[in-house]
């Protein structure tokens, strides 16, 4: 009998593990849907207006209005930031305050890029909530290692998209992407090195964190890396017909990996 109750009693853990896991992958996906409903709101009524009566003003109203959302939303993101900081702190549940910092914080990337780039902007946002919400499944539902891979392609994916569409006043951000990119592709592999000397875990603030599992593969993230690299200077070297190309390589390669630990997964 003692058996069949442990028994039991892991099945209904799963159970609850698996449904914390897909209420947070559903809320993640919903946020994606409303966010992606505004920006084409954006797109009609900001970006494609049309001579219909209303469009131009409220197109133009709304570009006289970007500084004050901005400077509203960047206050109400360091307030809320702040709020929910101080209630984990004094034990509190930070569950509002982290709902709305995340709320704020949202209007306020999409009020900068839309109101400093425009149609590139918000078109680059339309590809972007998309690709989080993707980025919060795999997080969820696959090795923390499969993230890591995600995260790093996509960002290279991103820096070749910056290659091709950059030019003029744009290319000082493209610079500054690409030796960001660098840093973090750097980064990545210093902290897999220590990690995988440690059993998976970083140590931050004198507290131990677990990030991978103790059997996690770093081969695929050093690989990941090197592949980003190799693609990025080599749109570099090749020009902006090139980085055309080497955009479906790294698109292949994501969804090799996708296979692979999919496979590991089962």
């Amino acid at each position: 009998m003692d058996k069949e109750k442990r028994a039991a009693e892991k099945r209904a853990a799963r159970s609850h593990k698996e449904d914390v896991i897909l209420n947070r992958v559903l809320i993640w996906f919903g946020a994606a849907v409303v966010v992606e409903l505004v920006l084409l709101l954006l797109n009609r009524y900001y970006i494609n207006i049309t001579t219909a009566p209303g469009e131009i003003e409220f197109a133009g109203a709304l570009l006289k209005a970007w500084p004050a959302i901005i400077g509203v939303t960047a206050v109400g993101t360091v307030v809320c930031l702040l709020w929910a900081i101080f209630s984990a702190k004094n034990g509190k549940r930070a569950t509002l305050p982290g709902i709305l910092f995340g709320v704020f914080l949202t209007a306020l990337v999409i009020s900068v890029i839309t109101y400093r780039f425009y149609g590139t902007g918000v078109q680059f946002l339309c590809g972007a909530v998309p690709a989080a919400a993707v980025l919060a499944l795999v997080y969820y539902l696959y090795q923390h290692e499969f993230f890591v891979v995600t995260v790093l392609s996509a960002l290279g994916l991103l820096g070749l998209w910056l290659f091709r569409r950059a030019g003029g006043a744009h290319q000082p951000l493209l610079y500054a992407y690409l030796v960001v990119l660098a840093v973090i592709l750097v980064a990545a592999v210093l902290l897999c090195r220590s990690m995988s000397a440690h059993g998976g875990s970083l140590t931050l603030g004198g507290k131990k964190l677990q990030v991978f599992a103790h059997n996690a593969s770093y081969g695929m993230v050093y690989l990941t890396c090197a592949v980003v690299a190799v693609a990025v200077v080599a749109a570099l070297v090749l020009g902006t017909s090139a980085a055309y190309y080497l955009i479906f390589a790294l698109v292949a390669w994501l969804f090799i990996m996708a296979v692979y630990y999919t496979v590991k997964l089962m």
